[in-house]
């Protein structure tokens, strides 16, 4: 029997797992650091076998999601930015400064979790195949 915890939505969302068995891993390298394969995603999950790649240019969808996460983050950097400053207009090129910097650190993260966030969404929980 398969542990609760193992297969909850956020768990394994967070863990970047496959969306039909929460179990096998959607990426080939878990490090979104390592730019040279950012995007590469195995073709087929390890454990239950859906393909990742059902359609070419199937994960444009994610740019959907990529969006809304991006105004999402710079919203709380503009907020934690006003919070230590105490203004924003008359710091305008240090808060630009600030977006550009933590844009560019958080940018692989949110490419992968936009990538799997679009295909949870597509995808349904059908738990592992044993």
């Amino acid at each position: 029997m398969t542990s609760k915890i193992s297969t909850s939505l956020i768990p394994a969302l967070l863990k970047m797992k496959c969306p039909q068995c929460r179990k096998g891993n959607a990426f080939k390298d878990p490090n979104p650091y390592h730019l040279k394969h950012l995007g590469d995603m195995n073709a087929l999950c390890p454990v239950c076998k859906l393909n990742f790649r059902p359609e070419p240019g199937f994960y444009f969808g994610g740019a959907v999601v990529s969006y809304p996460l991006m105004v999402g983050f710079n919203l709380l950097v503009a907020i934690t930015f006003y919070l230590i400053v105490g203004d924003i207009f008359n710091h305008f090129l240090s808060l630009m400064l600030t977006f550009t910097i933590a844009t560019t650190l958080v940018a692989p993260v949110m490419f992968r979790y936009s990538r799997m966030i679009f295909l949870y969404i597509v995808v349904r929980y059908k738990g592992a195949k044993e």
